[in-house]
């Protein structure tokens, strides 16, 4: 039982949930700080830009997410050219309109850092080790805290762009390094088919998903409610990291298994992990309650403890259905569950920070549902689809790389 559970892949999940809640907790240390010291509603304004950037940027990333653990390797290195010049120029953009306007400028610079840097973390995922990739991301974490806290809590007036600013520069040197590594792997242009469609039509689902609740919160309640909000969803989606970070170290061997399930990570281990996370959760909610924290605070995390659970679980599911190739049914489940969110949101909305948690709540119930029937339930699939009794894939269209 004991050595199951700590399988070469757990281990590689711990170290790299190491690095990586190494970042998110200095990036929530510094959330706090920002909070006390400008306010939470203008905290709340830097995370609803935080959540536009994302809207930009996770649509124009996912192609780029699916291919990486599918395709060969001379197309994942043109591809990685491709995404890092493509980040490096929307950064430039939004840099040069951060003196305009806080929101446009930052949340386009934001977006493309964010591409760049994925693309120089992108080798060592591709590869089942996602630790080496979250070290860059924790350096990169603690430089952009050390000089945007410094900035803020020594400045007589510090403003948002001026913080922005810093944040942008945070990457950088990064990118310098990134820039190296990809010398002579000439960029490739992005394929254009159903496929590709399909792929982005999950990523702009996702990130509707994933962060417009943020702003609509800070529109119809108030950019109080929405950095409460950020707080409880932010820990929710780094918690749920863990989970995705166990899916990564099974990358190499569901590739080599034309993705079959029983490549993949168990059903067992993953909710024990996801019910471990949604505890934690739990008990900060807690400990919020007893310690006289706000009130709308604490009922949002004890609200998001089960969202912890199912939205870790989904994680893993969600990196399976990748590597089968099932893009088209992940994109109509991922609009199905926005649609749920949304639509509950917005009748609720006014309520503030709870009533989101609420929503997330439930739409979450729907995708995971979905999602872990898909993957383990289903008739057995890998990359060519549904297999026949004879376990032969169906027929391949011309336009069908089997490679990814």
């Amino acid at each position: 039982m004991i050595k199951r559970l700590w399988s070469r892949n757990s281990l590689d999940t711990a170290v790299a949930s190491g690095w990586m809640y190494g970042g998110r907790v200095v990036g929530l240390a510094w959330a706090v700080l920002m909070a006390r010291e400008l306010g939470i509603s203008t905290y709340g304004t830097y995370a609803i830009a935080i959540a536009l950037s994302a809207l930009i940027a996770i649509p124009l990333d996912h192609y780029f997410i699916v291919r990486g653990p599918r395709v060969g390797t001379a197309t994942f290195l043109g591809d990685r050219s491709t995404r890092l010049g493509g980040g490096v120029l929307l950064l430039v953009v939004g840099a040069a309109l951060l003196p305009a306007g806080f929101m446009g400028g930052f949340s386009i610079g934001k977006a493309g850092a964010e591409i760049a840097f994925n693309a120089a973390k992108s080798e060592p995922i591709r590869d089942g080790h996602p630790a080496l990739a979250y070290r860059r991301d924790t350096a990169r974490q603690v430089l952009s805290a050390v000089i945007t806290a410094a900035y803020f809590l020594n400045a007589d007036d510090p403003s948002l762009e001026v913080i922005g600013a810093l944040t942008l520069v945070s990457f950088v040197p990064f990118l310098v390094r990134a820039g190296f590594e990809a010398r002579g792997h000439r960029a490739i242009r992005p394929e254009m088919t159903l496929r590709t469609a399909a792929i982005i039509g999950e990523a702009v689902g996702g990130a509707v998903y994933s962060q417009a609740d943020i702003v609509l919160v800070g529109s119809l309640a108030s950019h109080a409610s929405a950095g409460y909000y950020a707080y409880g969803s932010l820990l929710v989606w780094s918690l749920a990291a863990v989970g995705q970070n166990y899916s990564y170290t099974f990358n190499a061997t569901l590739r080599e298994a034309d993705g079959h399930r029983h490549a993949g990570p168990a059903l067992r281990p993953t909710t024990l992990l996801s019910v471990g996370l949604g505890l934690l959760v739990a008990v900060v909610a807690v400990v919020m309650a007893v310690s006289g924290a706000p009130h709308e605070l604490w009922v949002t995390f004890a609200i998001l403890a089960p969202v912890t659970v199912l939205r870790t679980m989904s994680s893993v599911f969600t990196t399976v259905l990748m590597v089968q190739h099932r893009d088209q049914f992940r994109t109509a489940v991922t609009w199905l569950s926005a649609g749920v969110k949304f639509a509950i949101l917005v009748l609720i909305a006014t309520h503030g920070s709870p009533a989101a948690a609420v929503a997330f709540l439930v739409s979450d119930l729907v995708l995971t549902s979905i999602y872990g029937l898909a993957v383990h339930r289903s008739p057995e699939v890998g990359a060519g689809g549904v297999r026949d009794a004879r376990g032969i894939p169906p027929v391949e269209g011309p336009n069908d790389d089997p490679r990814w």
